[in-house]
């Protein structure tokens, strides 16, 4: 810390009066929703990048496209009815 900001004082919570103790409780909440808003962009920016590499790597041009290889008909099913 610089020499000309006095050093922050800790108060406690009991120490509060009812409009101290509901500006704390707002801004932990407010710290609290940031903090889960922030952790969701990032899980959701990592799930994004991941998709991003696994749709460029089924583009490769070196993989050649799927082929039937061999293609019968199906047997008529029979229905329970009958």
């Amino acid at each position: 810390m610089s020499e000309d900001t006095p050093p922050r004082r800790r108060t406690n919570f009991r120490d509060l009066n009812w409009f101290g103790k509901s500006v704390f409780l707002g801004g932990t909440v407010l710290r609290l929703t940031a903090s889960l808003i922030e952790s969701t962009a990032d899980r959701v920016s990592s799930i994004a990048a991941r998709s991003k590499e696994e749709f460029d790597r089924e583009l490769d041009p070196n993989i050649e496209d799927a082929r039937v290889l061999d293609e019968s008909p199906r047997k008529p099913e029979q229905s329970p009815d009958t």
